[in-house]
């Protein structure tokens, strides 16, 4: 049976899909974003023990010296690769159950049980790592680019609430990091009342980006703050929520590639005459508003299939976002300890 010319006529159009210029997804030939990531909650560290998590594709252990600095390093021995999370902790490092390999708090090889020299290169990955509002976080990188944001207030003046969300979402943390410049969303989904308009209040920056917010929430909230994105991972918040001063803060950890993890923070400084229970009923009350507002957007990331094409005007500042995600530094020193 032929095709004739009418025939052809009136076959449907083929369509092709139209793509913008990919942005690479994390662990895209080994590499990874630099920046400061979540690894684990301070509580989380046994008393005297060790802690492993996964990280990167990879996987660390995570610890406290004498002098009570958290340590962050690779978490395979250098002799056959046992894991260290289920060794034990010396008065300055770590011991490795199988052989007894023993490693200082710089991961440096010290000692052999069987009395054999220890070998030159038997060293541990150590990042630089650092604590803050209740997490341990790690520096993926030679040296740090850039340093962890913190809050106006010291951190011993605020209460803070910090959660380790359980779940994973499927997506590269910046992906979740691109829904702040997505600006369009701001009213679509989460229905804000703009009183400023947010496209001209950008202050973009080598290895972040500012955005400023004048609203009214749904709920009826005056809304006032000033977002940023620090590296492609973490979310930093600063302002009010009618009048009453807090911080909000979502770093992203990736545990493995196409994935983040969450740590949600909340920080309230007391007013003079406040007692405690008032403070805390404070903190809860904004941690309740901000995860109700992250909670509109969690159904979409976890089916989102991050393929931007047909971007517009409105999508501007979202677009000069990915042009800053898709040339920000990337690395992975620890790749052959890690893994």
């Amino acid at each position: 049976m032929t095709t004739t010319e009418s025939d052809r006529e009136v076959q449907p159009r083929q369509l092709e899909r139209l793509r913008g210029r990919p942005v690479r997804k994390e662990g895209e030939n080994g590499l990874f974003s630099e920046g400061w990531y979540p690894v684990c909650l301070s509580s989380e560290i046994p008393e005297g023990g060790i802690h492993g998590a996964d990280f990167l594709d990879g996987r660390v252990v995570i610890f406290r010296g004498e002098d009570g600095k958290v340590r962050v390093t690779s978490a395979y021995c250098m002799h056959l690769g046992a894991d260290l999370t289920v060794g034990t902790r010396t008065p300055n490092g770590l011991q490795c159950l199988f052989h007894g390999w023993e490693y200082d708090g710089n991961g440096r090889c010290v000692a052999l049980p069987s009395g054999d020299p220890v070998p030159p290169r038997a060293q541990l990955y150590s990042f630089t790592a650092i604590e803050r509002y209740g997490i341990v976080f790690v520096y993926n990188g030679e040296q740090p680019l850039y340093d962890l944001p913190a809050f106006e207030y010291p951190e011993e003046e605020l209460v803070v609430k910090v959660v380790a969300v359980d779940h994973l979402v499927p997506v590269d943390p910046w992906v979740i990091a691109a829904n702040t410049p997505d600006l369009l969303h701001i009213t679509e989904l989460h229905k804000f009342e703009m009183f400023n308009n947010p496209y001209e209040e950008v202050a973009w920056h080598p290895y972040s980006v500012d955005f400023t917010v004048h609203a009214r929430l749904p709920t009826g909230q005056d809304f006032d703050i000033v977002a940023t994105i620090h590296g492609t991972n973490y979310f930093w918040q600063t302002g009010t929520l009618d009048g009453r001063w807090f911080g909000w803060v979502v770093p992203l950890g990736i545990p493995k590639a196409g994935s983040s993890r969450m740590y949600p923070v909340i920080a309230v400084k007391p007013e003079p005459g406040e007692t405690p229970e008032e403070t805390q009923a404070v903190v809860d009350y904004l941690f309740e508003v901000e995860m109700a507002i992250a909670a509109e957007d969690a159904p979409v990331f976890a089916g989102m299939h991050y393929a931007p094409g047909n971007l517009t005007h409105g999508d501007r500042i979202l677009a000069r976002f990915l042009e800053y995600v898709r040339h920000f530094p990337r690395a992975l020193p620890s790749a052959d300890f890690i893994n």
